[in-house]
């Protein structure tokens, strides 16, 4: 078949680019090096954190508003919930920094926000230690991606309307020809070729376009899930939000998968040189957040049910996302370096993505995640 493009990533980035993609009625093929929903790519987790809060950099605010709309509408045409908007709750240790921050751009923007005090906070939700931060910042449009579905339903409503998907199709090489890719090679030696080709390959990106050098970096990140010690229905999305202690470097969603609620990392993780499977958590990971559990919610810290979670996040130099042309080739486009952010962000990503490969124009402004703003080596 010949294809008008061929998409490499089959995340949730992938994904909903093949999906918009299809909808302004081109030939799309979907690729991935490894099986649907690989278990250590950074989208594919159950619930991934949706926020509005970016301290003063009101652009990622308003990427994040516009993108509201567009999960709404898309999980309308799925045909299930993908956005849980139970609000965030982000506690703040010091008086001014990243939540202060936050609450002056949401409230310059309109977008609902409250500065609550711990006794509040505590009084609201009384498994949380009052002591340990001065206040907090509430929003209510900040909640739940649930990840793994969205990606899921990218893919069934992709091959609905034309996506062809091809799983355990590594792509070893990369073909080019008067400023033009002209073709790729998988591992098992068949050659794809399509009008136009968007790499997506999240952290398998460098290796992928190797040829190409971008200044790209993979960290490892962990999470954990837990299964709360007693009190469970309190910690469920009804009546427990998403909580951050940005200064600390954890956040956590409520109950959301068998019982089990998530706490994870998002400060930056070690650099890693090549992307392994199968992977371990690390213990220590676990022992951190006993303590900082019993700092914040101690009626959480000796729990017994946990299962450990690592995937890998694809950082920029300036920690803007990678989202242009590929270097000098007419008829290729890079989405990458999302920092972990792409779950929140998808059906804006994808349907940009949609629009730079057909012409089109673009809604948000590109400038900071174009190409040529990175030092890339010849």
């Amino acid at each position: 078949m010949a294809y008008d493009v061929i998409v490499v990533g089959g995340g949730i980035i992938g994904t909903a680019s093949a999906y918009y993609l299809a909808k302004k009625d081109l030939k799309v093929a979907l690729l991935d090096q490894g099986a649907l929903s690989n278990p250590v790519a950074s989208s594919c987790d159950h619930g991934r954190v949706f926020r509005l809060t970016h301290g003063k950099d009101s652009f990622y605010t308003d990427l994040a508003r516009k993108t509201v709309p567009l999960w709404s509408e898309f999980q309308g045409e799925a045909r299930e919930d993908l956005i849980q908007q139970n609000g965030m709750l982000e506690l703040a240790v010091g008086k001014t920094g990243f939540e202060d921050q936050s609450a002056k751009v949401l409230e310059e923007m309109k977008i609902p926000v409250q500065k609550l005090a711990n006794k509040v906070v505590c009084d609201r939700y009384r498994m949380m230690k009052h002591r340990s931060f001065k206040y907090a910042l509430y929003h209510p449009d900040g909640g739940i991606i649930w990840a793994k579905k969205a990606i899921e339903a990218f893919r069934r409503l992709g091959k609905k309307i034309g996506v062809h998907t091809e799983y355990e199709s590594k792509i070893v090489k990369v073909f080019k020809k008067k400023g033009e890719i002209d073709g790729l090679k998988d591992a098992g030696g068949k050659l794809w070729k399509a009008k136009n080709y968007v790499f997506a390959s999240g952290a398998w990106t460098s290796d992928v376009l190797k040829d190409f050098k971008l200044p790209l970096t993979v960290t490892r990140q962990e999470a954990i899930y837990l299964r709360p010690p007693r009190n469970q229905g309190r910690y469920r999305p009804a009546h427990f939000p998403i909580f951050t202690v940005s200064s600390k470097g954890f956040y956590g969603l409520p109950v959301h998968i068998h019982g089990f609620m998530k706490i994870g990392s998002h400060k930056k993780g070690p650099i890693v040189r090549k992307v392994v499977t199968p992977i371990e958590p690390d213990k220590r990971f676990e022992k951190k957040v006993r303590t900082f559990l019993k700092t914040i919610i101690p009626d959480l810290c000796d729990f017994t049910d946990v299962e450990g979670k690592v995937y890998y996040f694809t950082r920029t130099p300036d920690g803007d996302f990678l989202l242009d042309r590929l270097a000098n080739m007419s008829n290729a486009w890079v989405a990458a370096g999302f920092s972990g952010h792409g779950p929140m962000y998808a059906p804006l990503i994808g349907r940009t993505v949609a629009e730079l490969v057909s012409g089109g124009k673009t809604e948000i402004n590109l400038q900071r995640f174009r190409y040529n703003r990175l030092r890339i080596k010849k």
